[in-house]
């Protein structure tokens, strides 16, 4: 009998033993749900500094990154002359990468990190966000399974999983990331336009003075230039699209601060006085540098040089144009020729 009692105290022993050592076993992967997220929180809450970097499949060798970092309680782009960066853009990345979840990876070995393109030396993207000059998290982005979607794994891990955040949302250049409110509080209100074509030049045939008129309810604001002569009067259209063009304008990239020689800010293509309804002035200068397929754009309102793609910079020299924004008159019957018969009225 006492032996039996015994055989079962040993047999309750051993089950107590290994029901304690399932509970205290950790599988990595089996406390992952699809409610994990990828990020820890205070990693994406507290960051200050992000590094955006990409390493294009045809020359891996030649990464491109973006630095974006919150001064002020701002954010700026350190290496475009901590010009401002579009804030609501950098916000609504930070939201999208707290909500990241992991899901059940899709691969865990070594060989997948390289087939899915996640690994330390070969991404689409590594993403790293620091605090106070110190790393917080690093996430790597590879390839994409599906529309809106790319392969991921965070920095200390092995596990790949599929996120809700495709590469092509993670740019790399400069332009994408730069406040879009840069020039648009110059043009978003303009009252007047004065447009000198060429001004270094001496082509003073090109000035123009568009000044706006306010309409109603029911009659469009008007544009007119006083020193036309009689007869001649602007596009009204063509001069409101203008204005359009001017308050949307979006800059590819910084320069400096500094002008160069090359790139002819002294021998302007274009050059723009805005005006708004309290007469405060804003000068744009646009110049077409000695090398290269852009214009340099400055603004007497920013302390940077921005640089335009050619195709912009050429649509706005040309919107601008005398020829564009007054129609050239009809030309008047000669003396002694007949002039067009008219189609017979319909009875």
């Amino acid at each position: 009998m006492r032996r039996g009692m015994t055989t079962l105290a040993v047999v309750l022993v051993l089950q107590l033993a290994l029901a304690l050592l399932l509970f205290v076993r950790r599988d990595p992967l089996a406390g992952v749900t699809s409610v994990t997220v990828l990020i820890p929180p205070d990693a994406v809450r507290n960051a200050d500094h992000l590094v955006i970097e990409a390493k294009p499949d045809a020359a891996p060798a030649e990464s491109t990154r973006i630095e974006l970092a919150k001064k002020d309680g701002a954010w700026v782009l350190p290496t475009s002359f901590d010009a401002p960066a579009d804030g609501a853009k950098v916000t609504a990345l930070l939201d999208r990468l707290s909500a990241l979840k992991r899901g059940l990876p899709i691969a865990t070995s070594e060989a997948a990190l390289k087939r899915f393109k996640v690994e330390d030396g070969d991404f689409e993207r590594r993403l790293v966000l620091s605090a106070g000059g110190k790393a917080l998290a690093t996430v790597y982005f590879g390839s994409s399974p599906g529309l809106r979607k790319s392969d991921a794994r965070f920095g200390t891990d092995k596990a790949v999983y599929t996120v809700d955040l495709p590469t092509y949302e993670l740019p790399t250049d400069s332009g994408a990331w730069l406040s879009g409110d840069l020039l648009r509080g110059d043009a978003a209100k303009l009252a007047e336009i004065d447009i000198a074509k060429g001004a270094a030049k001496g082509l003073v045939s090109g000035r123009m003075q568009l000044v706006r008129t306010h309409g109603t309810d029911k009659q469009p604001d008007s544009w007119a230039d006083p020193g036309l002569p009689a007869g001649q009067q602007l596009d009204g259209a063509r001069t409101e699209a203008l204005a359009q063009q001017l308050a949307r304008l979006h800059v590819d990239a910084v320069l400096g601060t500094a002008a160069r020689p090359e790139w002819q800010q002294d021998h302007p293509e274009l050059v723009l006085t805005l005006k708004d309804e309290k007469s405060h002035e804003v000068d744009w200068t646009l110049s077409r540098p000695q090398e290269g397929d852009f214009y340099v754009l400055k603004s007497s309102s920013q302390p940077w040089f921005f640089s335009l793609s050619a195709a912009v910079g050429k649509e706005l020299v040309d919107a601008s144009a005398r020829e564009t924004l007054i129609p050239s008159p009809k030309p008047a019957t000669p003396p002694g020729a007949k002039a067009p018969m008219k189609p017979p009225a319909k009875s």
